[in-house]
């Protein structure tokens, strides 16, 4: 994957895939975190009550039992959390992927524009950030959500996947996918495959930008697993972060971009990306980071109220969970 500053080098499908099975596995709710805890219990009695002599001595590393013992464990007087319009919901534990709430998070829904979250993984995947695109006749007169680039302006990768994440512009995914593969068409073909590769069986893309098309599709969990992914890369942590930027191209032009989450800086939200068409609704995944550093991912689909229900779960999640 390119780093937005520099390359960072090949991806490890196969231990991707495997910090996803927990996702992608039909336990219960909950199970999970309770699994864990036990885990983490009888690991940290291992430790301390070993069958060792008097006045022996123990050497193990506290930290390494302070990072098996954290894990969400959600407090019996929080059943679950207030009324909310979305059809699909998930909220994960980045750090243990543990689930902490749920609701048909493996159900195949059209997901709007979180399509462009495929869009910059595979751009990160293939293109230099560095790298300057001529804006097509085609990418400049995308309907919808736009940066607002035009027919021959030169502007590199990086900056419009600052267009592509923050103001969810379909000229942006348009412009890119036409750069990394010659045409949209090919393009798809690529996001379908690297879908595959990372192991969503619940997704398939029939366009770069996310409008609404027939048999196009994701689920909560698919997204949650995407969007992990593309958490490594610190530079599209910060790009999400930004409630506003200016980007320049390399023809001189300035674009003022202003984030369509509208709740970076509340509840501790810190990104990541909105999405909404008559199809799918209103859609929001959000990265935020409770009080105690704990960082949650949620995944709000379907939504008649994306921000309302946003804020209901991560407020419930800080109150009913404790690590």
């Amino acid at each position: 994957m390119y780093a937005l500053g520099a390359h960072k080098g090949s991806r490890a499908n196969s231990a991707y895939k495997s910090s996803y099975s927990i996702w992608k596995s039909k336990v219960p709710v909950y199970t999970t975190c309770m699994f864990q805890s036990l885990l983490s219990l009888l690991l940290a009695s291992s430790l301390t009550l070993g069958s060792f002599g008097a006045g022996s001595e123990v050497a193990f590393n506290d930290k390494t039992l302070l990072s098996v013992s954290s894990v969400p464990v959600l407090q019996e007087e929080f059943v679950s959390p207030g009324s909310m319009t979305a059809q699909t919901i998930l909220a994960v534990d980045l750090e243990t992927q543990a689930i902490l709430f749920e609701k048909n998070s493996m159900t195949r829904v059209p997901i709007a524009s979180l399509t462009k979250l495929m869009t910059a993984a595979l751009v990160l995947e293939e293109n230099d950030p560095n790298a300057v695109v001529t804006v097509s006749s085609n990418a400049a007169s995308a309907t919808g959500s736009s940066m607002g680039i035009y027919a021959g302006e030169q502007i590199t990768v990086r900056n419009l996947l600052y267009g592509l994440l923050i103001v969810s512009g379909n000229d942006a995914a348009l412009a890119l996918a036409e750069f990394n593969a010659g045409s949209e068409k090919d393009f798809i073909a690529k996001m379908n495959t690297m879908a595959d590769k990372l192991g969503l069986e619940d997704t398939h893309y029939k366009n770069a930008n996310g409008l609404d098309n027939s048999g196009a599709f994701s689920s909560a969990r698919d997204l949650a697993a995407l969007t992990t992914h593309l958490l490594k890369d610190d530079s599209v942590r910060e790009i999400v972060n930004q409630s506003s930027v200016t980007v320049s191209s390399e023809t001189g032009d300035q674009h003022e971009l202003s984030n369509t989450n509208i709740l970076i800086g509340e509840l501790g939200i810190k990104g990541f990306k909105t999405g909404t068409t008559p199809g799918a609704g209103e859609c929001l995944i959000a990265l935020a980071e409770s009080p105690e550093g704990h960082e949650i991912l949620t995944v709000i689909l379907g939504s008649k109220s994306r921000f309302t229900d946003t804020k209901t779960l991560v407020d419930w999640i800080y109150r009913a969970y404790v690590w």
